[in-house]
């Protein structure tokens, strides 16, 4: 059980008052013990009255719905019309729809072991382990990267989920499969019917109970079930049954008298008792709470009280509450809604009661044309003296004698009676189509095709056809499967064991609390609400195996997903261990196949390198007297230049003696002329030598 929370906040010290008792009521097991008298009386008062408005709005469908009980059991009433002893039957129009309809829904909705499939909310490529900067840590000696939630997880505890409910709903709620069954063929007769959800502390377990619809009592006003202000359950207890859960503490230990008498005297008749699911201020802030109240129906006394909330979702502004929201424990299945916007849906009881009413007249009719037809009579004259009695029996080859006066012919007038009509017959015929259309009961969908041979894709778009109205109806059964669906994951979310093993398929399982996490998956059912009938299936696979003969299309289909899903369309089990597929290697040859690679991988490499050091010596070897040639035409060039140099030697050594000589007598020359300047300069004065310097300097090239 959930406790409220309180934030950091500091809270009115009103509302903490308030707080404090609703977290009281919430771990009681009976407020109504913790009430005085005159507070219960005026509740059990307001229950009553509450019930009484409700049930008088729907006044108009449980009157129909009744008379469709009545149509579809073939409940004859007496029928003297047009004469006593009149033929009085009664079409089995609307017993044959419900009939039709359950044969295909409930082995669509039950079929096999798995009945909840988990659905993946959100990403789920994992939450990898992050280093300082951000980056994916990755394991040092694998190589693999580090996660705080690996890759799949998501859908593995999907599947968990979805094969532990499937056991819940197939094993451990022993009355679900059943409950199931009787109220897919309640459901098309009357038009809705609900299913109630708890967790009973008796059994241990989760329970799911079906609810039919004149038992549970809403306005016809509401629009659902979460809007509408109560919700009433008529149960029906024992004496033994209210004795031990007043011993158990579940109910007040009163006295409430004996159950009105219905002729009998049966002191072991049942009672009824209201659990109405509606609002109460008992906390007395001026905001009302969602309650669950037990009354006994014929004295108003209240025996029960619990709190219909949990402290997890009440919501406050730091001052006082501003809303509670009540916990469901009701799933409504719907058939078809109603045109005129009332809370109760129809059915076939109802969609053809004035068409049964007619088929029924047109029969009935013809029948009595046939009876008076076959029985004969008429007038019979003064003229013939009939025996004592005034009654003339006959029999095969029997003559009786009779007196008469004047021609026997004039003295007897037969009724003229035509039989039954041909007209009457064809309008037989329309009306009964009709239904069939709108009953979705057509041949085809009954096994029958005339003999025809047609192909998978006219089959099963002529099955389609014929199922538009069903397919609609059954989506409708499979959105109230799911909010049921949910209602049992929160149960479990809130009441199973951390850890809960059960046995799935014949294999021992587990299931984790944390497993029930419903903000990272949602559940819905298994079933199809496009694939309804077992005909649908097997067109669904003999379109396949046509594809699979086809010259463009069969090569690239997948034979193993086909052959699996032709398998599963046929209803047979385990269609895995029927295909054969390609075994893959041990761990253990994978290993040896890998260091038998490794070792081929080096040969090659050392053969690859062998190979080119052979044709590198092969181009060496080629390349030889092409080198040979190459290295005497370098001797023959060398001497060549050698002889030149010979030859030209003298030459050279008189042109290096002659340029000797012509530095030698420039270097003459240059110290004669420094001289003869030295000379001059001794005989200048000083200032002509500076002018002297200064015009030698400008003359000599920068």
């Amino acid at each position: 059980m959930a406790y409220y929370q309180a934030t950091e906040r500091k809270k009115a010290p009103a509302l903490e008052k308030t707080l404090a008792k609703l977290v009281a009521y919430e771990q009681s097991a009976n407020i109504a013990e913790d009430l005085d008298q005159e507070q219960l009386e005026k509740i059990g008062q307001e229950v009553h009255r509450k019930y009484e408005i409700d049930k008088k709005s729907r006044a108009d469908w449980e009157a129909g719905s009744e008379r469709a009980m009545d149509i579809a059991l073939q409940v004859r009433k007496p029928k003297n019309y047009p004469f006593e002893g009149a033929a009085n039957i009664k079409y089995p129009l609307v017993t044959v729809a419900a009939l039709q309809f359950g044969a295909r829904a409930y082995p669509a909705i039950i079929d096999g072991q798995r009945i909840v499939k988990g659905q993946v909310i959100g990403n789920d490529s994992g939450v990898p382990i992050k280093d300082d900067n951000g980056d994916p840590k990755v394991d040092p000696l694998s190589g693999e990267p580090l996660w705080i939630k690996p890759p799949g997880e998501k859908r593995k505890k999907a599947d968990r989920v979805s094969r532990h409910m499937s056991y819940q709903l197939l094993n451990e709620m022993e009355e679900w499969e059943e409950d199931t069954d009787v109220l897919l063929h309640h459901l098309p007769i009357v038009g809705c019917a609900f299913r109630k959800v708890w967790r009973s502390e008796t059994l241990g377990r989760n329970k799911s109970e079906m609810v039919p619809a004149k038992h549970l009592v809403v306005n016809d006003k509401c629009r659902s079930l979460d809007e509408a202000p109560a919700v009433t359950h008529e149960i029906f207890l024992y004496p033994q049954d209210i004795e031990e859960r007043k011993l158990s503490g579940v109910f007040l230990d009163i006295e409430l008298g004996t159950p009105p008498a219905d002729g009998d005297n049966d002191e072991d008749a049942p009672h009824m008792f209201l659990e109405q699911h509606r609002y109460i201020d008992l906390d007395e802030d001026g905001y009302k709470e969602p309650y669950i109240v037990t009354v006994h129906k014929d004295s108003c006394q209240v025996v029960r009280i619990v709190a219909n909330f949990t402290m997890d979702k009440v919501k406050d502004n730091g001052k006082r509450i501003v809303r509670i929201p009540k916990d469901q424990y009701f799933v409504k299945y719907s058939f078809i809604p109603d045109p005129k916007g009332g809370f109760y849906d129809i059915g076939f009881g109802r969609l053809l009661e004035s068409l049964g009413e007619t088929i029924d007249t047109t029969i009935n009719q013809m029948l009595d044309a046939g009876h008076l037809q076959n029985a004969g009579g008429g007038f019979i004259g003064t003229g013939i003296r009939l025996k004592k009695g005034g009654q003339i029996r006959v029999s095969p080859g029997r003559f009786e004698q009779i007196e008469v006066s004047g021609s026997l012919k004039d003295q007897v007038l037969p009724h003229q009676f035509q039989g039954p009509s041909e007209v009457l017959f064809n309008l037989l015929g329309m009306m009964v189509e009709a239904a069939k259309d709108i009953t979705a009961v057509k041949d085809i969908l009954t096994g029958d095709t005339n003999g025809q041979t047609q192909t998978a894709t006219t089959t099963l778009a002529m099955i389609e056809q014929g199922l538009k109205v069903f397919t609609a109806i059954y989506k409708r059964i499979y959105r109230a499967l799911k909010d049921e669906f949910k209602l049992l994951f929160e149960l479990n979310a809130r009441h199973i064991d951390e850890q809960e093993y059960y046995t799935f398929n014949d294999e021992q399982e587990v299931v984790e609390k944390s497993d029930y996490d419903l903000a990272s998956m949602d559940v819905c059912p298994v079933a199809d609400p496009k694939m309804v009938t077992d005909m649908q299936r097997m067109t669904h696979a003999q379109l396949l195996m046509q594809i699979a003969e086809h010259p463009a299309f069969g090569p690239i289909q997948n034979p193993h997903e086909a052959l699996r899903r032709i398998y599963e369309a046929a209803g047979t089990e385990e269609p895995d261990k029927l295909i054969v597929k390609q075994q893959g290697p041990s761990p253990a040859e994978q290993l040896q196949m890998a260091e038998l690679e490794s070792k081929t991988m080096k040969n090659m490499a050392g053969a690859e390198k062998d190979a080119a050091t052979a044709e590198k010596t092969k181009i060496e070897t080629s390349l030889l007297p092409r080198q040979a040639d190459a290295d005497v035409t370098d001797t023959l060039a060398g001497a060549q230049k050698t002889m030149m140099e010979t030859a030209l030697a003298p030459a050279q050594i008189e042109q290096e003696a002659h340029a000797r000589d012509m530095d030698d007598a420039h270097k003459d020359k240059d110290r004669e002329q420094a001289k003869v300047e030295a000379a001059e300069d001794r005989a200048m004065g000083k200032e002509q030598m500076k002018a002297k310097a200064k015009e030698k300097k400008a003359k000599e090239p920068a």
